[in-house]
């Protein structure tokens, strides 16, 4: 039997998580679904051809060659560049969406928004540019004297249209409080500027924690990215979401085999550096995925992978001893007896009530579902499955 560890993508929940989050904030609010980081890791292009199949509004990613692998690949929803451009050399290959204005730029301080303004002259066309209100991330964009500086220049170049005004939340999953801050800024931003500011400009602020935090962030437009992937809502603290949305779905699930079970005595240690000692005979598999694949060696024997006895049944398998850089050592002592080679184990469930799903993993990790997710090997095969 060949050896098949692999993702699967489930572009079904991926729908289902977009059609709840357009039910929590309604049909007057456009959507922008992240796809930065290659659909944080787990492919862009399909979930980004998925996405404008079920009518997302816009796009976002984080550098021009993101954007071009959508493009060439035959999506044509616009596209935000998230990442200051500057240059034409940073753009090569987009000169088909620009003509169109499906590439949206974004704005980080004043001399940007003039070689903006110089890329849209030597390409021919006007380029929509949503400016980046530094609220207190402090990861660039413009102060509050910076904006009002470009929006004094910006009506006076012809090669731009001021299409967007943002800022990025940096803490709506544990401290609202400072969100009510940032969203204070940004609206009392609007409100000084608001008689140079177009009448159809998109304001956005909210994250996937923002969307669920509160409808006062949701403002013109929100900005999804987490949520589509099937989480956050347990990842909150600090106050209950004022959304009634329960769950998402997850949309990943990573699975492989049992490549080699043997029966160990007490007392035999498992595992580089002696870290983990049986503490009773125990029988132990073999699992062909470690921190090559993306498997933090910070699960080491603090995870659990689960067995698939059969078609329904699942058995938590701890992981012992460190992870290896193309294996873990698993415990399957509890487990019955009939599993054997071949037997399949999932290492990231997309049962979020299961005790290997990404938001447990990554805190076992003491990392993040984003870290975790984006860190998965290209050399696992990606599966995407269009029913559940």
């Amino acid at each position: 039997m060949p050896v098949t560890s692999c993702l699967e993508i489930d572009l079904t929940r991926l729908e289902k998580n977009f059609l709840q989050v357009r039910e929590i904030v309604g049909p007057a609010v456009k959507i922008c679904g992240v796809v930065k980081a290659d659909g944080y890791g787990l492919g862009a292009v399909p979930i980004a051809r998925r996405l404008a199949g079920c009518g997302i509004d816009l796009l976002a990613v984080y550098s021009p060659s993101q954007a071009l692998r959508l493009e060439d690949n035959g999506i044509v929803c616009p596209v935000m560049i998230l990442m200051p451009v500057r240059i034409p050399g940073e753009i090569i290959g987009l000169d088909k969406p620009l003509a169109e204005e499906r590439l949206h730029l974004t704005i980080h301080d004043e001399a940007q928004l003039d070689q903006v303004n110089a890329l849209g002259r030597q390409f021919g066309c006007r380029i929509p540019v949503h400016l980046h209100l530094d609220t207190g991330m402090s990861r660039g964009g413009l102060d509050f004297g910076q904006l009002g500086l470009v929006l004094d220049v910006a009506p006076k170049l012809d090669r731009v249209r001021l299409a967007g005004l943002y800022t990025h939340f940096s803490a709506t999953d544990d401290d609202p409080g400072f969100s009510e801050q940032q969203m204070d800024r940004l609206t009392n931003s609007v409100e000084q500027y608001r008689s140079q500011l177009p009448s159809d400009l998109l304001i956005h602020a909210a994250n996937t924690f923002g969307i669920l935090r509160d409808s006062q962030f949701h403002q013109s437009m929100v900005r999804v990215g987490l949520g589509l992937y099937g989480y956050g809502p347990r990842l909150m603290r600090n106050e209950q979401p004022s959304s009634h949305l329960e769950d998402l779905y997850p949309v990943v699930r990573w699975t492989s085999q049992l490549v080699h079970v043997q029966p160990y005595g007490q007392g035999t240690v498992v595992g580089y550096n002696c870290t983990h000692r049986l503490q009773r005979d125990s029988r132990l598999g073999l699992v062909p995925v470690g921190y090559a694949d993306g498997y933090p060696l910070a699960l080491g024997g603090a995870s659990v992978v689960e067995v698939l006895t059969d078609s329904s049944t699942r058995v938590p398998a701890p992981v012992l001893g460190k992870v290896n850089m193309d294996q873990i050592i698993v415990d399957l002592t509890d487990v019955p007896a009939m599993v054997n080679v071949g037997t399949s184990v999932e290492l990231i469930s997309s049962d979020p009530n299961s005790p290997c799903a990404l938001e447990q993993l990554a805190q076992h990790a003491d990392s993040s579902c984003y870290e975790l997710l984006c860190r998965l090997s290209s050399r696992l095969p990606r599966r995407y499955l269009e029913e559940t």
